[in-house]
């Protein structure tokens, strides 16, 4: 419990920073852009590398793969069927909170909470490959769908070029090819791949805090208050469960069980903004799920640390 407390403890002071430095204007008007950008198509996929060449590829890719795979789809789709069952709410409102209650932040505050929780990074690739190469591709054409030609990639064929094209996605598949293969690279090599590995997690947490400055979270006026709740309830506390319950069925224990449970009880990722402000849908609604869910999955994690004993 002490490690959970700790690493919320360097995270939210990062974020903090980011905070007080967007407060004080240091960066000027574009600085989150830029750390997002810096992030996105040099910091992390480096990141990516490192902790792939690392690691074994049979484990990042078996139960906790199926794991997350499951329980952010499962999730989703309760969560959906609920809406449409209990509220009058369709279209995009149903498809954000759905996707707003099931999509984690694997890369922001995944890499984070795996280093500093659970110690390795290694432990938020799967939930990364896993929906960047499915969940979103597949949430970007539904959206396409509800929304009926709003600016974003144009059916399947955009949706795959993005995914082809992804950073991410292609620092991935040379880390697993490389760690398959045995391949080991020289220390002169890696050296720079590192620095700028190294520089991928203070810049996520950054960019973070300076988009809390400013914004006006869970405005009355938007008539999302509900929705924000149900997503937020679903995010951090029934997709950790059905995560706990497919781990068991799969026959996890111990920490490789603690260490699934804790990647499910992740804050939603900022994608899913991203991708509800590209279609102009209920872009608040997903927001501000972003920010309760950042803030109590302090305390889910505190649970889930206590209850699993690790």
């Amino acid at each position: 419990m002490s490690g959970v407390l700790t690493g919320f403890f360097i995270v939210w002071a990062l974020i903090g920073v980011g905070w007080i430095v967007g407060r004080a204007g240091v960066l000027g008007p574009h600085g989150r852009f830029v750390l997002n950008r810096t992030t996105f198509f040099v910091a992390s996929p480096a990141l990516v590398l490192v902790g792939l060449l690392s690691s074994n590829p049979a484990e990042v890719l078996s139960r906790p793969m199926v794991v997350a795979g499951t329980a952010g789809l499962l999730t989703g789709a309760l969560l959906a069927g609920a809406v449409r069952l209990l509220t009058r709410r369709r279209g995009a409102d149903l498809v954000v909170t759905a996707i707003s209650g099931s999509v984690v932040n694997g890369a922001n505050m995944g890499f984070p909470i795996a280093l500093y929780v659970l110690g390795d990074i290694s432990h938020a690739i799967p939930v990364i490959l896993f929906q960047q190469a499915v969940y979103t591709p597949l949430y970007l054409l539904i959206l396409h769908r509800v929304t009926e030609g709003a600016e974003g990639p144009q059916g399947l064929h955009g949706v795959l070029r993005s995914i082809i094209a992804n950073p991410t996605i292609i620092a991935s598949a040379i880390g697993l090819a490389l760690a398959a293969g045995g391949v080991s690279l020289p220390e002169v090599a890696l050296e720079p791949v590192r620095s700028l590995a190294d520089m991928a997690i203070p810049a996520m947490l950054l960019a973070y805090g300076l988009s809390l400055h400013g914004s006006r979270p869970l405005a009355r006026d938007d008539g999302y208050r509900g929705l924000i709740a149900v997503a937020s309830a679903t995010k951090l506390l029934v997709m950790p469960l059905v995560a706990l319950g497919i781990g068991l069925l799969l026959g996890l224990r111990g920490t490789g069980l603690y260490e699934v449970v804790v990647m499910a009880a992740l804050p939603t990722a900022q994608n899913v903004y991203v991708a509800a402000a590209r279609y102009r849908a209920a872009e608040n609604l997903a927001r501000d799920t972003v920010l309760v869910t950042t803030i109590g999955t302090v305390l889910v994690l505190l649970a889930v640390s206590a209850l699993l004993g690790v």
